[in-house]
């Protein structure tokens, strides 16, 4: 079986693979082609350290698996990384192990290619301004993945609300770090990637302490933060903004004000997780929703390609993660860096 680490995962995985991948992921999972397993969490210490296991089975690619990912927030004080873990898959006609794959790297991609699918079917096409909400280690792979599908963004503006000074660092390298991490991935002779480099040639980053200002102008808004109190009021959002809501994986998170819910159009990635732990929770135990009432994005992309954007709407994606986003990517890690002859071979 094959090992792959951080650095492999950098010169195998490209974002237009990558979103291709996790939108096929979702669309089986709707179909009965893909399946997910129920979430293991175990947190070690409040708000400090804890870790889930998420596994599932894509049946078209013939490969079933796990993620063990585990945070630990007291080691960036150690000058250890804070997420730490491993994605395991296993051949589903033998048993036989495919290959480990670097989880916290893996995660990035699969995360920001989450957004990106939904930004794809449900965001304006010509949208322009992306709010960004957060500046954490999730920042270059969402930015990165919705410059991918959304080929008319100008304009980032980055918000931390509780480190602006964070925001004004990364809004002075951004474009340097996806210019350097993201595009060598991606074929020199593509329309991607002539399209890609001349898109972030011309992007313009800033950052905000004015989140309500920030978010009437934006077009497509992706928080990614571990808060557990509402950042962005129903009120600021104007009608055609699509939000994406990533930093909701567990009880207690919260990024937007629950009456968004009422009314944007709302998907979620899974809704029995989203209404326990995602961006939804709180909405349904306000009674505002059920699970049985959020539409899965699979479900809608299994129907249609088409986007669904409506000038007149909000739309909401609530993104908790599952084990498919994981598998489908560690899966297309595995099969070019084999091409490529990248990454460890070893037998157990």
């Amino acid at each position: 079986m094959r090992v792959l680490t951080a650095a492999d995962l950098q010169q195998v995985l490209d974002f237009p693979s990558v979103i291709k991948v996790v939108e096929d992921a979702y669309r089986e999972k709707a179909t009965g082609e893909g399946t997910i397993w129920p979430m293991i969490y175990h947190e070690f210490i409040s708000d400090q350290a804890d870790m889930d296991i998420r596994s599932g089975y894509l049946k078209s690619q013939g490969v079933y698996g796990m993620k063990l990912l585990s945070w630990f927030a007291g080691n960036d004080a150690k000058q250890l990384p804070e997420l730490n873990g491993t994605v395991n898959l296993y051949d589903d006609q033998t048993g036989l192990p495919k290959g480990i794959v670097n989880a916290a790297a893996l995660t990035g991609y699969r995360t920001g290619a989450a957004g990106a699918v939904a930004a794809k079917i449900l965001a304006n096409p010509k949208a322009a301004n992306l709010l960004l909400v957060g500046s954490g280690s999730q920042a270059i792979f969402q930015v990165m993945a919705e410059l991918t599908v959304l080929p008319k963004l100008k304009t980032v503006t980055i918000v931390n609300v509780t480190s602006p000074a964070h925001a004004t660092d990364l809004a002075q390298t951004l474009v340097d770090q996806l210019t350097t991490q993201f595009l060598p991935a991606i074929n020199q002779s593509s329309d991607d990637y002539q399209r890609l480099a001349a898109q972030l040639n011309q992007l313009e980053v800033s950052a905000s302490d004015n989140l309500e200002a920030a978010t009437q102008q934006a077009g497509v808004i992706v928080t990614a933060t571990p808060s557990t109190k509402a950042m962005i009021n129903a009120d600021w959002v104007k009608p055609g903004t699509h939000i994406n809501t990533m930093g909701a994986d567990m009880a207690g998170k919260q990024e937007v004000n629950e009456q968004l819910f009422r009314s944007a159009n709302v998907y979620v990635d899974d809704r029995t997780q989203a209404a326990k732990v995602g961006e939804a929770q709180t909405a349904v135990k306000a009674g505002i929703t059920t699970a049985d009432q959020l539409p899965e994005i699979g479900e809608l992309l299994a129907k249609t390609n088409d986007n669904q954007w409506d000038a007149k709407s909000v739309t909401l994606f609530d993104s908790t993660g599952i084990a498919l986003q994981d598998i489908a990517s560690a899966n297309l890690a595995l099969e070019n860096a084999a091409k490529l002859n990248l990454g460890q071979t070893i037998t157990l």
